[in-house]
């Protein structure tokens, strides 16, 4: 069998802004937190469903050993049919 491979990266940097009020992060990074609990899983989804959208195409995450919460690996496969 004859494999060929490929890398194709996604990379969201986070930020956050504050008034001039802002007294640090006793707030546990709420704004962080909020992303990670609302917008991210959204955005996976998006990324799975757009790479199975193609009959081809599998998509399996593989993160391993790494923090769920600042990086995601997916794993697409082709198949030939």
């Amino acid at each position: 069998m004859h494999k060929e491979t490929s890398t194709f990266t996604i990379h969201v940097e986070l930020s956050a802004e504050f008034d001039e009020n802002y007294e640090g992060d006793n707030d546990g990074y709420a704004w962080l937190e909020r992303f990670r609990g609302r917008v991210q899983p959204r955005l996976l989804r998006a990324v799975y469903d757009a790479i199975r959208a193609e009959e081809a195409f599998q998509a399996v995450p593989t993160s391993r050993g790494h923090s769920p919460d600042e990086h995601a690996t997916i794993a697409v496969t082709y198949k030939d049919s």
